[in-house]
């Protein structure tokens, strides 16, 4: 593990190799952090430091140059070094003012020997100060981890953990929620603490003030962000490390709590079973969800299902999928309740924005689920979602979780179609609907009938050419160049469409017809049991 620890200039001054030295310049900079000592005699530094290093020399790279020594502390200061300790006495007896001048300007510290000392004597015991320190900051490190899991285990642990942070860094702490809910924990006035709101959220941060993030993640979502924010020193790797593990306790309690209330609202399934059968009244209905969520005012809804071959199997992890998909969708302006049936999860889907988006942004959810890597991770076969009717108003659930139900049917046996929505569903909605009635294979055989028996017999592709030549308007050049045949074989096969089924099979109603048993027959042929045209015999 690679990260800083706090050891100022001043702090380095302390040590008893630096009892002769005096600091002559840049006392302003005595808080500036040393990562390393580094012993340089050259007068060109070009890329040889990294920042905050505390400079040993002698002045035998220069020898009474003062230019090249003019040149040597520019370098440090635009290098960022941390300081500049020279001994005085054998190759230069004084440091001109000129430099001190700049030293103070930049708050670089320039700090002088007036006695010889071994630099490899500064080196070991700073560096041993820096490994003591590099320990130590590990410790800490897991003591606050032990903190943490302990306020875990306690009631409330959120505000305890934000409490901790704070005390623990002695910063300014923000947690902004993904509903623009702001905590602050701060021994700042409100108004100080407003003004640093609006300054983040302007994004016109002043250089004194240093600021570090972390998202508070949890089933792949960001729930919220989680700030602390320091005066005029900067932030070290520690404090990010202390604010990384503060934003995962804080992910984990919240998990806990949507846990927790997922559960919650798994015992009260009876009720939502009641709702999706229509057995309660619009009183019944908003009394119940006033007391599950009070500020909850929905002004659209829908039924949402969601089903997968292997449902079952993730029984015991079913409680985090619809804390995820509770989650994806809430972003989204969309409260969720929820109910399982065999193999699948019914969704009450709440409107909760006043605009007409509400069906786009029902899909952008669904489209969010099927891509996420989390539902991946799931190994999820056959994933299914369909949304039955949008309704107005709360006590027609009902209509939308049957519609629902259709649109999975259908959405099962036809592949091609990609619209997850019921009113998408388009001529499908009477297919299916004659289907249930018992005369789905009539109404095929009414109007297209001796087509497929023809096909069925010769091996033929009429019923193609005559879907393709329907979408095509009756254009001939264009309907021979989708089939890819040539214009001769395309009147061949019309002519015995003629024969087969009229040569009025263009006309307005006729046509129509038409195209619905096209649409019939695609359906029934793709359902479970594979459909056979067998010729309808009528009694006369």
């Amino acid at each position: 593990m690679n990260f800083e620890v706090k050891l100022s200039v001043k702090e380095i001054l302390e040590n008893k190799q630096f009892r002769h030295a005096r600091v002559i310049a840049g006392k302003s900079g005595l808080y500036r952090l040393v990562r390393w000592v580094h012993v340089l005699e050259i007068t060109s530094i070009e890329n040889l430091l990294n920042g905050n290093e505390l400079i040993l020399s002698t002045g035998v790279g220069w020898k009474g140059d003062i230019d090249s020594f003019s040149s040597l502390v520019q370098q440090s200061i635009d290098s960022n070094a941390a300081g500049l300790c020279i001994e005085l006495g054998t190759y230069i007896s004084q440091i001109p003012q000129h430099i001190i001048d700049l030293a103070d300007s930049c708050n670089f510290p320039i700090i002088v020997f007036f006695k010889k000392v071994k630099f490899i004597d500064i080196t070991q015991e700073i560096h041993s100060l820096l490994i003591q320190k590099h320990y130590k900051v590990l410790s800490d490190l897991e003591e606050y981890s032990s903190r943490l899991n302990q306020l875990l285990l306690s009631s409330n642990p959120h505000k305890k953990i934000l409490q901790l942070l704070h005390e623990y860094l002695k910063v300014t702490v923000f947690y902004v929620s993904s509903r623009g809910e702001i905590e602050v924990i701060s021994k700042k006035t409100t108004t100080e603490q407003e003004q640093i709101i609006h300054l983040l959220r302007e994004g016109k941060v002043p250089d004194h003030i240093n600021i570090a993030h972390q998202s508070v993640q949890a089933l792949n979502q960001t729930f919220a962000d989680l700030f602390i924010i320091s005066e005029w020193e900067e932030i070290t790797e520690f404090e990010s490390l202390i604010l990384d593990r503060s934003s995962t306790a804080l992910a984990q309690s919240l998990l806990r709590e949507l846990y927790i209330e997922e559960q919650k609202k798994t015992h009260e399934a009876e009720w939502i079973r009641n709702w999706l059968h229509g057995d309660n009244s619009d009183e019944q209905i908003y009394r119940y969800l006033s007391e599950l969520e009070p500020n909850l005012e929905p002004n659209k809804c829908t039924v949402l299902l969601c089903t997968a071959n292997n449902l079952d199997k993730i029984s015991s992890e079913l409680t985090y999928l619809k804390l995820y998909i509770r989650s994806v969708f809430e972003k989204k302006g969309i409260f969720l309740l929820s109910h399982d049936e065999k193999n699948k999860i019914v969704f009450i889907l709440l409107n909760m924005r006043e605009d007409n988006s509400f069906k786009s942004r029902v899909q952008e959810g669904i489209e969010c689920l099927i891509k996420s890597e989390f539902i991946k991770n799931k190994k999820l076969s056959d994933l299914y979602f369909s949304v039955g009717k949008l309704v107005n108003n709360l006590s027609e659930v009902k209509k939308s979780y049957y519609t629902a139900k259709e649109t999975m049917n259908i959405r099962e046996k036809m592949s091609n179609l990609r619209s997850y929505f019921y009113e998408d569903l388009y001529i499908f909605r009477l297919v299916l609907a004659a289907n249930d009635q018992g005369v789905l294979h009539e109404f095929i055989y009414d109007y297209i009938g001796p087509v497929l028996l023809h096909d069925q017999q010769n091996n033929g592709e009429l019923l193609k050419t005559l879907k393709i030549y329907l979408q095509c308007k009756g254009a001939k050049k264009e309907t021979a160049e989708q089939l890819h045949i040539v214009r001769q074989t395309l009147y061949h096969r019309l002519d015995r469409l003629y024969e087969l089924i009229g040569r009025d099979f263009m006309e307005s109603y006729k046509r129509q017809a038409i195209e619905v048993a096209i649409s019939a027959y695609e359906y029934a042929s793709t359902s479970k049991f594979p459909y056979e045209y067998i010729p309808v015999v009528k009694s006369s």
